[in-house]
């Protein structure tokens, strides 16, 4: 009998995967049955999950399809696709120091043939404690991480995986809070190295950062270095009246860190993620529409991932609204981002 190796079964499985999902199970988070109208070259994603043709489409799925914030994970997607009509395919989860994952939501999406993008942050979420990047580079905690990096290997599907995201909160507190730039950059590179030790080779890797012109001082230091990073990743937001200013258009949200991202040399030529995106306020339905339109023009972006939540003075929730919902659905309706069929 033939063997398998262990090291590429979980892309025969994502491969597999995407091309016999269908059937919808709403009680497992099965996959949908949906018509795939991509051309026949656009069929194609990559080791690195970079997809041909047009963009991956994820949601942080904090609210249900009404706008209510609920910390049932699994029936607020439920809820938000089945509204859509079509499976959402990139989930986004943010685990904070000390937690266990992946867990059973995320298997459950994972069998529903989504992907997975999981953010480890350096702070305990239930103490508010922050662990330093330097005593993780210095493998202070590779215990965990070794554990961690099991995990990941044993999830078995490829997954989007980031370090610390946004690592630009911690460093507009003071360096006392978690670190140095280099400090961060180090710890990246060491948990990438515990995980490949544990053999996470389905783990692909993206640097998540604000992609805010007034921190690019930061940037060339932040940066990991490309062995070890996949994806370049950053948050568009048009916050305008929540954080005092006037309203932006998509373009005006994305297209200056990317200008800047691409003339700085920063990842050069790795496909890009806007890992959070949203604009404030409940009459957003042509910033929406408009996002999906400026992405088209820039071929380099290759995922985005609406942030549908309201943690306090920012709404960027796309349910909180007839107005935005339908600009939401709109993007979703596009076969430019529907990558799974």
């Amino acid at each position: 009998m033939e063997s398998r190796s262990p090291r590429t079964s979980p892309w025969r499985r994502f491969l597999a995967a995407t091309l016999a999902c269908t059937a919808l199970l709403a009680s497992t988070g099965g996959c949908a049955q949906e018509k795939d109208d991509r051309p026949p070259g656009c069929r194609h994603v990559s080791e690195k999950l970079e997809p041909a043709c047009g963009a991956w489409l994820g949601i942080w799925p904090r609210t249900r399809a009404d706008g209510t914030m609920s910390v049932d994970l699994g029936a607020n997607l439920a809820s938000l696709e089945e509204r859509l009509g079509r499976r959402i395919d990139l989930v986004s989860r943010y685990y904070g120091w000390g937690q266990e994952f992946p867990d059973a939501w995320d298997r459950q999406w994972r069998d529903g043939n989504r992907i997975l993008l999981i953010d480890l942050r350096a702070r305990n979420f239930s103490t508010n404690t922050y662990v330093s990047w330097r005593s993780i580079a210095d493998g202070e905690h590779d215990e965990y991480l070794a554990r961690l990096g099991a995990r990941m290997r044993d999830f078995g599907a490829p997954v989007f995986f980031s370090f610390n995201q946004e690592p630009e909160q911690e460093l507009e507190k003071g360096t006392r809070v978690a670190g140095t730039a280099a400090d961060f950059a180090a710890a990246y590179r060491h948990v990438r190295e515990v995980f490949a030790r544990a053999g996470a080779r389905n783990v692909v890797w993206v640097w998540w950062i604000m992609g805010y012109l007034g921190h690019t001082g930061w940037y060339h230091a932040l940066y990991p270095g490309d062995r070890y990073v996949d994806w370049i990743s950053y948050d568009p937001y048009d916050f305008n009246s929540c954080k005092g200013g006037g309203h932006e258009t998509p373009e005006q949200s994305v297209m200056p860190f990317l200008t800047w991202l691409t003339a700085s040399g920063i990842g050069s030529g790795k496909p890009v993620m806007l890992s959070e995106f949203g604009s404030n306020g409940t009459d957003r339905h042509d910033w929406y529409a408009g996002l999906g339109d400026v992405v088209k023009k820039a071929p380099r972006i290759k995922a985005i991932v609406s942030f549908n939540s309201n943690p306090g003075g920012c709404d960027t929730r796309v349910t909180n609204s007839e107005s935005n919902w339908r600009g939401f659905a709109g993007l979703a309706a596009d076969p430019y981002f529907r990558q799974r069929g």
